[in-house]
């Protein structure tokens, strides 16, 4: 069981040393101090939130004008190209698994 630890261990090692991830955690930092994006992104889940009880399309209509100012913000949308970045690659280890263990016990 410690061999696959370990292995899971090099997998997460190798995703948390990636470019993509490393800066992700540089800009969240960087973000968390700019009072514009903090308060458009608390915007924005809070409009979510209501978007998701209501429905209401004037809530989605403002949360898809919040969501494109923040976009417009380059630290923003930078960060949020390398977060596509990471789960890509967290999601290419789960398919990677579930079709390992897959055709483990399903194939003859």
């Amino acid at each position: 069981m410690d061999d696959l630890y370990n292995s899971l261990d090099e997998v997460i090692k190798c995703i948390k040393e990636s470019p993509e991830y490393i800066k992700c955690n540089e800009l969240k930092n960087k973000m968390s101090s700019n009072k514009e994006i903090t308060e458009l992104v608390n915007k924005t889940k809070k409009l979510q939130k209501e978007f998701i009880k209501t429905n209401d399309l004037s809530i989605k209509e403002e949360l898809d004008k919040t969501t494109e100012r923040l976009n417009e913000i380059p630290i923003y949308y930078t960060y949020n190209e390398n977060l596509k970045l990471v789960n890509d690659k967290i999601e290419y280890v789960k398919d990677s698994l579930n079709n390992y263990f897959y055709r483990l016990f399903n194939e003859e």
